[in-house]
């Protein structure tokens, strides 16, 4: 399958190229979608226009049709059989409107009665002990292709609760306990899968942390801690991934349940995280018609049974709703499926994966597997096996750990409804993997069924592998943190006899959670691999024999007890029956508020059995050199470098952490997650790495949340800069200051128009930039050090960077640098003069924002991306132009910033002589958006 071109693109640059088109052909408007009775389907209008015009056009009984989801068959799309419980809206062909079908993800349970053949997938909690967004990126990519060659246009996914509750019966399809990196996982994610013109459905909104009686509980969770911890992943994917849909959640929040409640969906939500998609119910989580809608809910899900139009027609004639707010419901999910580009390329068939979709999808799933499993203990070098030294291998554990590969589940049902294509069990990874490290030794399997039988083959092997985990799924909480009897087997009891047997014995976890493990100080070696799916064998045998080196990290402390930090009491998991009235609902209270995961160990000088952040390696790494900007205005950027060595024997690769902690008049646990980087090393090699932390992000690393002014806010005084590569082992630290009465000098601001031109120039442009880069005159950094000069960037070098055709002096532009990871640091520079418009770095979105000078000259421009060092990364050009309402004294062009195409622009576009170039300007709608 190809992949498609990238979807949400700046649309300038789309609107330039198709104005030329459009003054070429003797300014005729024609376009390929637009049909006279359709004029929603003019795909020169944006999407927000397309969205009213599709509204206006529809009858209230093709509205109310539309806010809710009903099961449907799919008799245009062979293969796609009537599932009784199909997530389904369905079109209006007669409005050109798309069929919506959702799925469930990696976990299949979509649409068809049938799951199509889709790769199987790790578990979200692999990804996020990669700490490498792009790992979450190809993971993303992987379901974003599967998920429209299913026939499917909505992924409900990913799911960016936090790890609060050990317990949680749905750990193992979250980020982890941080909110930080949950946000960074879910950022690369979602905009892989929407770049493949597939929804992303963000999951669930919110404070849904626990399965026990979620339907009916009600979580008590304060304003600040809402905040601070478990709003930031959702906030992060809104404002840096465009996220297209949010699932409310089932239960109360304060005790109005989540998916009619206002303060959540409408204050929250929209108001403070900036959402501008659409909100669907869980399923079964709507409990009401007129307050649901009132309190933000747009699309009821599945079958209606409040929002059918009996409901909704007696809630309009008794006045508790009005037409305008079905309006809002559709306007929203329309906006974004014009936007994604649903409506002009209508995902409605099946396309099978190729052999080499499934090649390449398997050894992107593997490398996955690879850098999320975590080396949790390697006493006296025990792991990597010396495969050369091996005649016998004993795999021993239940036949779920052991004797399969393990997949994650799903649903109350534990029903494994994905069908791969293939899967590699355990027995067969260790002997891939040991032929290929020239090993000739016999792997034997036994079941563990017979305790003393496994322990006797042990005994008679030259190392024992022992696989043990747990059965993590939906809808139920694990009753204890002990390894679960499974197959029968009793695996505590398991591990005991073979390490009594063997010393030389490794145990492999393959578990949704944190898990108990007291048999811990008798085991030489430990590695988590979670829940590897269909690449199973390949991805722990890999690790184990030495092929591979792991790099995971936790993303979820392991604690030292069953009851501890925020599950410390029944109060805050799984909740009371608070009136005594019994027995539902129960009332769970976040009271530990800020002090969740690492941040209550800290707070409360705990050593956990596993730290978050922690992880072993095959070859060691030492961090130095630390070096922080020491002082800021609250706004201005914080550059964060070290250095990270290889000092081992083999390759391997470190996760340089930082870690801030606020003044104390915060009243903050001792630090927060700020940044991260992954960095891979030779050995004896040395890279100096920079992680820059910005105020003004998305995560608000600086910030707390000030309740009474229903803001954030930035205190001033000494903050401290934590690095180490756990969060309990922080290797150096340096205190910088916050003056907020500082300012820090910036670019000259930019307003953007609110009022369409009235006159239309129709200068000729010029033919030449205005400020061309001379070729005979070699540019240098203030350094000194050389840059390419301009005859020297060609098209050979212009690598994967892109930027706006068009931006207005003093404006700020967003850079897409496709071939860097995230985190890494980047120089920018305008030519002509050059000029450095600085050093950033990458955002987890691929991308880093730099202001136009306003004194630079209107006219064509390059725009060149460096690594620090110098070495290019690539350029895009960029035409600059003055700001709207000055005259352009470059060519003369009308000069319009925005992103819409107008009526009143598309008629100043017939006006313009061809070869001229226009920039669009943005329509304020009338609800203040844009």
């Amino acid at each position: 399958m190809t992949h498609p071109p990238r979807r949400r693109q700046k649309m300038q640059a789309t609107l330039v190229v198709g104005l030329a088109a459009l003054l070429t052909a003797g300014f005729t408007v024609s376009t390929t979608a637009t049909a006279a009775d359709q004029p929603w389907m003019n795909t020169s209008l944006s999407a927000e226009e397309r969205s009213d015009l599709l509204i206006e056009a529809m009858t209230l009984e093709q509205k109310m049709q539309q806010i809710a989801m009903k099961p449907v068959a799919n008799t245009t799309i062979p293969g796609c059989d009537f599932s009784a419980q199909g997530r389904h809206v369905e079109g209006i062909p007669e409005l050109s409107i798309p069929t919506l079908r959702m799925t469930n993800g990696p976990f299949g349970n979509g649409d068809c009665l049938v799951a199509p053949e889709s790769t199987g997938l790790t578990s979200a909690l692999t990804v996020a002990s990669s700490f490498d967004p792009a790992v979450s990126q190809a993971w993303g990519d992987i379901i974003g292709e599967e998920t429209r060659a299913s026939a499917h246009n909505v992924l409900l996914t990913p799911g960016i609760n936090l790890s609060r509750v050990a317990q949680a019966g749905r750990n193992f399809e979250y980020f982890g306990e941080d909110p930080y990196l949950a946000g960074v996982m879910a950022v690369a994610q979602v905009n892989a899968v929407q770049d493949w013109g597939v929804q992303s459905v963000a999951k669930h909104f919110a404070a849904n942390e626990q399965e026990t009686a979620r339907n009916t509980m009600d979580t008590i969770v304060d304003d600040q801690t809402m905040h601070e911890l478990y709003m930031i992943p959702f906030e992060m994917t809104i404002q840096e991934a465009n996220l297209a849909s949010v699932m409310c959640s089932y239960p109360h929040l304060n005790g109005v349940y989540a998916c009619e409640n206002g303060q959540l969906l409408n204050d929250w939500l929209r108001d403070d995280l900036g959402f501008k998609g659409y909100v669907m119910s869980d399923r079964g989580a709507t409990h009401t018609t007129a307050a649901a809608i009132k309190g933000g809910l747009d699309l009821e899900f599945a079958s209606p049974k409040w929002f059918t139009p009996t409901l909704i027609e007696a809630a309009l004639t008794e006045g508790s709703i009005e037409v305008a707010d079905i309006d809002r419901q559709l306007d929203r999910r329309f906006t974004v499926m014009f936007d994604l580009g649903q409506f002009d390329d209508p995902i409605n068939s099946l396309t099978t994966l190729t052999s080499a979709d499934i090649e390449r999808n398997g050894t992107a799933v593997r490398e996955i597997g690879e850098q999320g499993s975590v080396l949790l203990k390697n006493e006296n070098g025990t792991l990597p096996i010396d495969a050369a030294a091996l005649s016998s291998v004993a795999l021993i554990g239940a036949k779920t750990f052991a004797g399969e590969a393990k997949f994650n589940s799903q649903g109350p049902s534990n029903a494994i409804v994905v069908t791969s294509p293939y899967t590699v069990t355990p027995e067969e990874g260790l002997n891939n993997a040991l032929a290929a490290a020239g090993s000739l030794a016999q792997v034997t399997y036994n079941d563990a069924t017979d305790i003393a039988a496994a322990a006797a083959l042990a005994a008679g092997s030259d190392v024992a592998v022992v696989m043990v985990g747990d059965i993590s799924r939906e809808g139920v909480d694990r009753t204890s943190l002990s390894l679960p009897v499974t197959d029968g087997v009793d695996q505590d009891a398991l591990v005991a006899a073979v390490v009594a047997a063997n010393p030389n014995t490794v145990v492999v976890l393959k578990n949704g959670g944190p898990v108990l493990l007291p048999w811990l100080e008798d085991v030489p070696a430990v590695l988590e691999a979670w829940y590897p799916a269909q690449e199973d064998g390949n991805i722990v045998a890999n690790l184990l024999v030495g092929l591979e080196n792991p790099s995971g990290k936790l993303p979820i402390t392991f604690p030292t007890q069953e009851r501890e930090a925020a599950f410390a009491t029944v109060e805050q998991f799984p909740g009371v029956d608070p009136d005594g009235a019994g027995p539902l609902p129960i009332t769970a209270t976040y009271s530990e508020k800020l002090e969740m995961g690492y941040r209550w160990y800290d707070a409360n000088d705990v050593q956990p059995t596993f730290a978050f952040g922690f992880g072993l390696s095959y070859t060691d790494f030492e961090l130095s050199g630390l070096a922080v900007t020491p002082s800021t205005d609250g706004t201005a950027p914080i550059d964060v470098t070290f250095s990270v060595q290889n000092t081992g024997q083999v390759s391997g690769a470190e996760v340089g952490q930082v870690y801030l902690g606020l003044p104390a008049e915060a009243n903050q646990p001792p630090k927060r997650l700020v940044g991260f980087d992954k960095v891979s090393l030779n050995p004896g090699e040395k890279k100096t790495i920079t992680v820059t932390v910005d105020p003004t992000a998305s995560n608000h690393p600086l910030s707390v949340w000030d309740t009474a002014a229903d803001d954030w806010t930035t205190l001033d005084g000494e903050y401290t800069v934590y690095v180490g590569n756990s969060s309990d082992n922080i290797t150096m630290q340096k205190t910088l200051t916050v003056d907020t009465s500082v300012t820090e000098p910036t670019e000259e601001p930019t307003q953007e128009p609110t009022e369409e031109p009235t006159s239309v120039p129709t200068t000729e442009p010029t033919s030449q930039p205005t400020n061309p880069v001379d070729p005979t005159t070699e540019p240098t950094d203030p350094a000194g050090k050389s840059l390419l000069t301009g005859d020297q960037l060609t098209d050979a070098n212009r690598g994967e960077v892109s930027v706006p055709a068009v931006a207005a002096q003093g404006e700020t532009i967003t850079v897409t640098v496709g071939a860097v990871h995230a985190g890494r640091e980047v120089s920018v520079w305008l030519y002509s003069d050059p000029v450095l418009l600085g050093t950033r770095t990458v955002s987890a979105a691929g991308t880093v924002s730099v202001t136009i000078p306003a004194s630079t000259a209107p006219g064509d421009h390059r725009l060149v991306v460096y690594t620090p060092a110098l070495d290019l990364i690539g350029w895009d050009d960029v035409r600059v132009t003055a700001p709207t309402g000055t005259t352009n004294p470059g060519n003369g062009n009308l000069a319009v910033t925005g992103a819409e195409w107008t009526a009143a622009a598309s008629i100043a576009a017939l006006m313009i002589l061809a070869g001229g170039s226009l920039v669009l300007i943005r329509r304020r709608r009338a609800s203040g958006e844009s």
